[in-house]
């Protein structure tokens, strides 16, 4: 969902235009009060916020971004741009924020698969060196073989992903 924040008698253009183009829903605030509102009661993915609004109440801006957690911000100066450029810049800016969670993703899954991967050749190298102790009861033995077969499947699945 997008967040759009202008006083401006074009918004209800450029909402339909960015709807239009997103097929995103659009919920449009004439205030920087409603836009908070709106935010404490839902999340967004996108915040279109006007230039202009935005510099007249700077405390009240300021709320905003602290406001928006993970939403993309977009600031333009809604009232000299015609609504389909608003749309076309929402659509760009929506492309670039998922591609960036996306990478973000990937980079977070990779770098868990390295840490597991180095966890589990810790265990893997200790659990053999303890099989190999003398005098290694047969019930702790025939356990600890099994936990190393589990290590070193999940070791193999970790690695194939990686492929």
């Amino acid at each position: 969902m997008i967040l759009l924040i202008s006083p401006y008698q074009n918004a209800s253009e450029c909402a339909a235009q960015i709807q239009r183009r997103t097929q995103d829903k659009v919920k449009h605030a004439t205030t920087i009060g409603l836009a908070l509102a709106a935010l404490r009661v839902q999340s967004f993915d996108l915040v279109v916020a006007d230039e202009n609004l935005l510099e007249s109440t700077p405390d009240g801006a300021e709320s905003l971004m602290q406001r928006m957690e993970s939403a993309a911000p977009i600031v333009l100066d809604l009232a000299c741009l015609r609504p389909e450029k608003v749309a076309k810049l929402v659509v760009e800016t929506q492309r670039r924020h998922e591609l960036q969670f996306k990478l973000a993703c990937e980079r977070a899954r990779a770098e868990i698969r390295s840490e597991m991967k180095s966890e589990l050749t810790g265990l893997l190298i200790s659990s053999e060196l303890v099989m190999k102790t003398a005098n290694l009861p047969f019930p702790a033995s025939e356990k600890l073989a099994a936990v190393v077969e589990i290590a070193r499947r999940m070791k193999s699945r970790l690695e194939s992903k990686e492929k």
